[in-house]
């Protein structure tokens, strides 16, 4: 079993270096440590576990990244741009992440791991959601189908419960339907991926704008001449 196949990638001797050894109970535990962050943040409040797709933020002008961190779960969110740290999804995703998920429930207050796949799954509603996640590089899908991993990512999300008191991820989740509802935001990502994804249509955009121009100063002299 590859233990990096749930969180990011990277060499199994360099995990496992920075893992404090005497703190698991258990090999499911170690893993768990293992993803953890040595700079942990404080949980806070969650006002709504309600948040957009992915597909429906990118629409919305928000940049996808993904991240360069060592922990799965240091996921952030800054001038416009939702970092992700690289999540491989092989056929030995579920099994580990549902072991890792019980072992939380059971074992600890502090349920990351939980948090994390709730929230993973309101980014994942359907597959196009995976396909962006695949395009810039957070995901990286062994599964091949798109479809089959959306459907992966919304059964381990279903059932898990979460402290909304407690939650990981309270801040990125408030900030990004903070940037969602910004209309501003919205129309400037309409803008830039209907009429400037491409230099012919920011060519036929910057045309329209001078044809309509040129008709309303035509417009206006000929009213002046008539008066």
């Amino acid at each position: 079993m590859r233990m990096t196949t749930f969180y990011r990638e990277g060499p199994k001797n360099v995990v496992l270096q920075r893992t404090r050894f005497s703190e698991a109970t258990h090999f499911v535990d170690l893993i768990r440590i293992s993803c953890l962050s040595s700079n942990r943040k404080a949980e806070k409040k969650l006002k709504t576990i309600n948040i957009p797709s992915i597909t429906e933020l990118h629409r919305a002008g928000v940049k996808l990244k993904g991240g360069s961190a060592d922990n799965l779960f240091d996921i952030q969110f800054a001038d416009g741009t939702l970092e992700i740290p690289k999540l491989e999804i092989s056929d030995q995703t579920e099994l580990i992440i549902r072991n890792l998920v019980a072992f939380e429930q059971c074992h600890y207050k502090e349920k990351h791991v939980s948090n994390y796949v709730r929230l993973m799954d309101c980014f994942v509603n359907t597959p196009r959601d995976v396909e962006l996640l695949v395009k810039y590089g957070i995901v990286e899908n062994f599964l091949g189908d798109n479809s089959e991993v959306s459907t992966l990512i919304n059964k381990l999300g279903k059932g898990v419960q979460i402290n909304v008191n407690n939650f990981y991820f309270a801040s990125v989740c408030e900030a990004l339907n903070t940037y969602y509802r910004a209309p501003w935001n919205k129309w400037k990502a309409n803008l830039r991926q209907n009429y400037f994804n491409t230099p012919w249509a920011i060519i036929s955009f910057v045309a329209a704008v001078s044809f309509l121009i040129l008709t309303f100063i035509q417009a206006v002299c000929s009213i002046i001449s008539i008066a």
